[in-house]
């Protein structure tokens, strides 16, 4: 790992660069995520707003290269009473010109150590479509094991991609 980039939690002054990324994301790689490009731009920056509020149990965090976001992910603690020993990854994206460089796995560990801050966190789990190989061995790199197959999950445009459900036992692993 050799990334000269910075890792911090975001905030909601940082909406539109988020959103920006999270667009880049949504339009590049459509097969990768669950989520669209919504038809109103607004839209975007307002979900970005509000995934970006303050929060104990979640946070997004952002890898910055000369002060630019060029990589996101969010890790919340689940809400249910009994679900609360879980946590889960989701929106993990580091721009194409960024990748092979390190800050997709500064991103990721960020997130781990949240999780590991947090009272009774037991497990991280998460979801990557087959299509995201790189972010796969990214993710297995990290101890993350597979324990189940979405079979075409996502679709679109007549193209198909499984997802695959992995989870990271924080009691067994330090990463």
């Amino acid at each position: 790992m050799n990334s000269n980039c910075t890792v911090r939690a975001l905030g909601v002054a940082d909406a539109e660069a988020w959103a920006r990324l999270r667009k880049e994301a949504l339009q590049n790689h459509p097969l990768a995520f669950g989520a669209s490009v919504p038809d109103d731009p607004e839209q975007l920056l307002e979900i970005a707003r509000d995934r970006l509020q303050p929060s104990d149990e979640g946070v997004v965090f952002g890898a910055f290269s000369e002060n630019a976001l060029v990589g996101i992910v969010g890790i919340r603690r689940h809400a249910g009473l009994k679900e609360r020993h879980n946590s889960g990854i989701w929106g993990m994206y580091v721009s194409v010109q960024s990748r092979r460089n390190g800050a997709g796995e500064i991103l990721l560990r960020a997130a781990i150590e949240r999780a590991r801050s947090w009272s009774g966190m037991e497990q991280v789990e998460l979801a990557v479509n087959d299509v995201a190989q790189d972010a796969l061995r990214l993710y297995e790199r990290c101890g993350f094991r597979t324990w189940g197959r979405y079979p075409r999950a996502i679709s679109w445009e007549g193209r198909y991609s499984d997802g695959i459900h992995m989870v990271l036992d924080l009691r067994e692993s330090v990463v």
